[in-house]
């Protein structure tokens, strides 16, 4: 049976009465993070994962990362990758997916496997980031030809991109 302590004030609680709890009765400390509270009997069956981050061709740290089960030599490939953390967490589910693995490894590094942060589309000229669509319409070199084709405007220098 699943336990969990308070960590501010030593509590125990079974873990389907703390379920219907935020926070603890006694002291008022949240239970946002269940598995922190959770006995060592319950992590028994957690494994070691490895967080790894990929070096480019120079041997600098790319944003590339990887979670692996098992340790990568560093010794033979070292110059590839670099470990980043190594930690404790559940083994991959039925389905083979390690979503569980991720979370824990975000209390360590919280922007782990984060979506890649979206760049502005900046104006060549001025790198203003701030434009217009506007539809091509006639040319006299080239008539209605691409017509129907939409271009930038830049609102700070007005150059078309």
């Amino acid at each position: 049976m699943a336990k969990i302590t308070c960590g501010k004030c030593g509590a125990e609680f079974k873990f389907e009465v703390a379920k219907n709890f935020e926070s603890c009765p006694v002291c008022g400390a949240s239970f946002d993070d269940e598995e922190e509270n959770v006995d060592a009997e319950d992590r028994s069956d957690w494994i070691t994962w490895y967080y790894y981050g990929l070096k480019d061709k120079k041997g600098n740290k790319t944003e590339i990362t990887s979670l692996e089960e098992k340790p990568i030599d560093l010794q033979k490939d070292g110059d590839i990758f670099y470990l980043i953390k190594e930690f404790q967490a559940p083994p991959r589910d039925i389905n083979g997916k390690s979503d569980a693995a991720k979370k824990e490894l975000r209390k360590y590094v919280p922007d782990a496997f984060a979506p890649p942060k979206e760049t502005p589309i900046r104006c060549p000229r001025c790198g203003g980031t701030e434009y217009t669509m506007m539809n091509r319409g006639f040319s006299i070199w080239t008539g209605f030809l691409g017509s129907g084709k939409a271009k930038r405007v830049c609102n700070r220098c007005k150059r078309e991109f």
